[in-house]
């Protein structure tokens, strides 16, 4: 946050699950029969024609959605599970045990929304592996926070233990949902990496090293993206499918990466307004993070419309953040006046950067429909701090999450935008190569 004026010390997605309920499931699905009455119903049909069956059943159910939206489904869904996690263990550390209640409730919903598809595809004993394998990892997460809180070694050594048999166990499980197309090796050295991000960062908080903890939370974050967009591969190939061309050409990565950071924006921006409502001692750390967040979505755009536009940009982008912060300090001291200019400076923020994005894509992105869903980006995180404020940390969980998701489909409108802008400046076979700047986009 830039200039900050406050003088304090410084839950799902039903196309992934049905997807991965496609690929988890089908083993336990019933055989067909023939329906003839003289069939023994009893019997255990050949291997061929069982192999036939489910390859059958998942192909079809894998190809009722598109590539690309199982990708984008699963990554905005894991990165939700790793920002839930990050802020039920905090809460446990700083023993808000409402807090704590409900967040756990919203990973509860995170889980069994992808439990629930699956057991409409593959019956209620696989939906119930599945629930079992990974909320059980949330809870040794849990109990590990609360061994740190409590001092207690044997606590966490139990938790480190679980956590560790978990990897192992959910590895082997999705090896077996994708037909092998991820090995459980790989798949355990991802889930560890997992594992050891939420670890590290309840011990850099419990210390006090909230600035690693924050960035511990984004680097855990980021990975999920990764986790993400290797399951979706596997999902898609996992029947000897191969995997579509545009699944990670450019357009695909810049919107992937352009939702990583936005969905990312809304959820900092969510930490931070909390931790200065609360007056807590990792509000300098929530900013520094939110700044880092801006200055990497700063670096997109200077990749694709070069340093003046990057540089209108971040001005921008740090003004409507220094909103946030007024409008959150007005909350916590009942100063109407003062939330009076928060909002009024959104507003001409609204205006503003709808006609920088409308200019940078040459019209691409109308500026009146970008200022309207700038003004619903606000609205909602206005709301979650007025329902965090009230002590409804249910209702708070719920608008930041959408919050959370909004912010994906405005990356998929700018992305499109950005990517015809990029085309249309390109010379012929510059769209399909990348040329023009989306090519030189990296994941940070």
């Amino acid at each position: 946050m830039r200039n900050c004026p406050i003088s304090w010390p410084v839950a799902a997605s039903k196309i992934a699950a049905v997807a991965l309920a496609a690929c988890v499931g089908v083993a336990a699905l019933p055989a067909c029969s023939s329906g003839s009455s003289d069939v023994d119903q009893t019997a255990t049909p050949p291997a061929d024609a069982t192999a036939a069956h489910e390859h059958i059943s998942r192909t079809a159910a894998v190809q009722a959605v598109q590539p690309a939206d199982l990708r984008a489904e699963l990554e905005q869904l894991l990165g939700q599970h790793a920002i839930l996690t990050v802020r039920l263990t905090r809460a446990r550390l700083r023993t808000d045990g409402d807090l704590a209640q409900s967040a756990d409730q919203a990973l509860g919903k995170n889980t069994a929304d992808l439990g629930e598809l699956i057991g409409s595809v593959a019956g209620v004993e696989a939906a119930e592996q599945f629930e079992q394998l990974w909320f059980g990892h949330v809870t040794d997460l849990f109990n590990y926070a609360r061994g740190v809180a409590d001092e207690d070694d044997a606590v966490q050594a139990e938790a480190s233990q679980r956590l560790d048999d978990y990897t192992i166990e959910l590895s082997q499980f999705l090896e077996t949902a994708t037909n092998k197309a991820v090995s459980a090796s790989d798949l355990e050295a991802e889930l560890r990496k997992h594992v050891e991000h939420l670890l590290q960062q309840v011990d850099a908080y419990a210390e006090g090293d909230y600035d690693r903890a924050f960035a511990l939370e984004r680097a855990g974050y980021a990975h999920m993206f990764a986790v993400g967009k290797v399951l979706a591969a596997g999902i898609l190939t996992g029947g000897g499918e191969e995997l579509p061309a545009d699944f990670d050409d450019p357009a695909s990565e810049l919107q992937s990466q352009l939702g990583m950071l936005l969905g990312e924006h809304a959820e900092l921006a969510v930490d931070a307004m909390r931790s200065g409502f609360s007056n807590s001692p990792d509000f300098p750390a929530a900013g520094a993070a939110l700044d880092e967040n801006t200055r990497q979505i700063t670096g997109m755009i200077e990749s694709v419309f070069g340093a003046d536009s990057a540089s209108s940009f971040q001005n921008l982008w740090a003004d409507h953040i220094d909103s946030f912060v007024v409008y959150t300090q007005a909350l916590a001291t009942d100063d109407a006046a003062l939330e009076e200019t928060a909002t009024t400076e959104l507003e001409e923020f609204n205006t503003d950067f709808a006609e920088f994005l409308s200019t940078a894509t040459e019209g691409r992105l109308a500026a009146p429909a970008l200022a309207d869903g700038f003004v619903m980006h606000e609205n909602l995180l206005f709301e979650q701090i007025n329902a965090y404020a009230e002590r409804d940390y249910s209702t708070a969980h719920e608008v930041s999450f959408d919050a959370y998701k909004h912010m994906f489909e405005l990356a998929a409108q700018a992305a499109t935008a950005i990517g015809d802008t990029v085309a249309a400046r390109s010379p012929k076979g510059g769209a399909q190569t990348g040329a023009g700047g989306t090519s030189a986009i990296t994941r940070p």
